[in-house]
């Protein structure tokens, strides 16, 4: 009858010829170090694997030391040179040092390569090195899934590459049955791999003779072997290579089980990513909340003492963390200086923005300035600090506590009002941000305050959130709200916006800051 075409590639060779791997030492250079000591003492050296250690294979890298041991060393006549210094206390109790000296060396070289192993093996995800004693190791179960697809399917030894970011090389990240220091290897390129390229297209491959087909290169120098692709659904990962040191054929029921096992595979490889991103994204969120925390901070919590004026203001940002922000300062001569800034950046770019606006007026009001003045300075500062790509809008109004007089000036889109007795006054239009250049021309404006009057100072996501409840008559809304209230405290004029904006839950997200500056009547 004849065959059917499996769904995998098959490579089948004409003459079988079987052929032993040679075995590499586990410590190369141990021998050479033997073959001296006996013909320079006439004892040889013994590797003894530890009794502790289980069935004579290495101990596991975490049951490992510095200093502990994973194997013996003895010393042993050899038959025929015969012991040259057996009655020589000191040279056998030195030969004994010199065993004890390798054994400890032989003890880190086993602690190195299982660093080494595991190191790959969390490369393979990218995930940071996290101690975690109650869960197995991921370079633990990686070699357990690849001891288990070469005992299952009659291999010897197996591999697991990787593809790195670029998906230009695949990686060993972990091995079953090879030498550990394969893992110290350069990536291999993708390029001209082509068994690892048809794996990565979805099929498994099979050489059954590696000799025949030297345009499809195998890792490894064996008669026999399967590659098999690691996926997740929508992701190649890399191949799962299984070798044999005897030339075979892998059958229908050996690769489907060779499948299972790179599923697994995948899935350990996913699951540990995802449990190194939510701990990128745990500490993402807990340096959010620092730095949200340390914006509140920074907000001024006591009104200014300045006789005759009532000061109150609230700022709120969108993410817990944003660019708006508010301050005052009594400058020269007793005058109150107050002042509201709007960074017109997104997320950690507008904190630093508002941040270093508002080191930069700190930095200046203590200097005798007009509010002209004053704008320039911090103008310079911010356009001298910046790479050209940052703006922020900012209003700085200067009261004199003795005259009632108010001088003010905005760059940007900082809504500014006067409430009278009788009128109110919008103070300027939008103009160019702070950082859009080295010279700037602020809008500006002054006024005269009696007794009970007010200015508020508006950010610019404030006036959105306003624009979006009230639509395009939200200047008109506002200022009918704060003069029906106008005989009030001012921190009962911002909590009644507060509640008007509380009412309805807008659809805009934005930094909002309201300042409220209120002449006291007279006693």
């Amino acid at each position: 009858m004849p065959r059917s075409i499996p769904d995998y590639l098959r490579v089948h060779r004409e003459e079988p010829q079987v052929s032993e791997s040679a075995q590499q030492e586990a410590y190369p250079g141990l021998a050479q170090i033997g073959k001296a000591m006996t013909h320079l003492t006439g004892f040889g050296l013994t590797l003894r694997p530890d009794e502790s250690s289980s069935k004579g294979k290495r101990m596991s890298p975490k049951n490992v030391t510095g200093g502990g041991k994973t194997a013996r060393i003895e010393l042993h006549a050899d038959a025929q040179q015969g012991p040259k210094a057996t009655k020589d206390h000191q040279v056998m109790e030195g030969l004994g040092a010199v065993a004890g000296g390798l054994e400890f060396l032989l003890a880190e070289i086993d602690r190195l390569r299982g660093a080494v192993r595991e190191r790959e093996a969390e490369l393979a995800t990218h995930i940071p090195v996290v101690a975690n004693t109650s869960v197995d190791h991921l370079a633990d179960r990686l070699e357990a899934a690849l001891s288990s697809a070469a005992q299952l399917t009659g291999a010897h030894a197996a591999g697991l590459y990787v593809l790195d970011d670029a998906t230009s090389q695949l990686k060993l990240r972990a091995v079953f049955n090879l030498p550990e220091s394969r893992l110290l290897d350069p990536a291999r390129p993708l390029k001209g791999s082509l068994a690892d390229l048809e794996a990565l297209a979805g099929n498994a491959v099979v050489l059954e003779d590696t000799e025949l087909l030297p345009h499809w290169p195998c890792p490894e120098e064996v008669p026999s072997a399967a590659c098999i692709p690691i996926s997740t659904a929508t992701t190649p990962l890399g191949t799962l290579w299984v070798y044999s040191n005897c030339s075979r054929d892998f059958n229908h029921r050996d690769t489907h089980l060779l499948e299972i096992i790179a599923g697994k595979i995948a899935v350990d490889l996913e699951r540990d990513q995802l449990l190194a991103e939510r701990r990128t994204t745990q500490k993402l969120v807990r340096q959010k909340h620092q730095i949200a925390d340390r914006q509140k901070a920074q907000l001024p919590n006591v009104k200014p003492l300045v006789d005759g004026w009532d000061v109150s203001a609230w700022t709120e940002q969108a993410n817990d963390m944003g660019g708006d922000f508010h301050d005052w300062a009594v400058i020269e001569d007793g005058k109150l200086a107050v002042f509201v800034g709007d960074a017109m950046d997104d997320h950690f770019d507008a904190v630093m923005t508002s941040t270093s606006l508002a080191t930069a007026v700190k930095a200046n009001c203590r200097i005798a300035h007009t509010a002209e003045v004053m704008l320039d300075r911090v103008n310079r500062t911010f356009w001298a600090a910046s790479a050209g790509d940052h703006f922020a809008s900012m209003a700085y109004a200067i009261f004199d506590p003795m005259l009632g007089t108010m001088e003010a000036g905005s760059c940007g889109h900082v809504q500014g009002f006067v409430f009278k007795h009788n009128s109110v006054r919008h103070l300027w239009n939008a103009s160019w941000p702070l950082g859009s250049g080295p010279e700037i021309e602020p809008q500006l404006a002054s006024a005269m305050l009696q007794p009970g009057e007010t200015m508020a100072l508006l950010s610019s996501g404030l006036a959105e959130t306003l624009q979006n409840r009230h639509g395009d008559d939200w200047q008109a809304q506002f200022c009918d709200l704060v003069v029906r209230h106008m005989d009030l405290p001012s921190d009962k004029i911002l909590r009644t916006v507060q509640e008007q904006l509380g009412a309805v839950i807008p659809s805009v997200s934005a930094d909002k800051t309201l300042v409220l500056v209120k002449r006291k009547f007279d006693r």
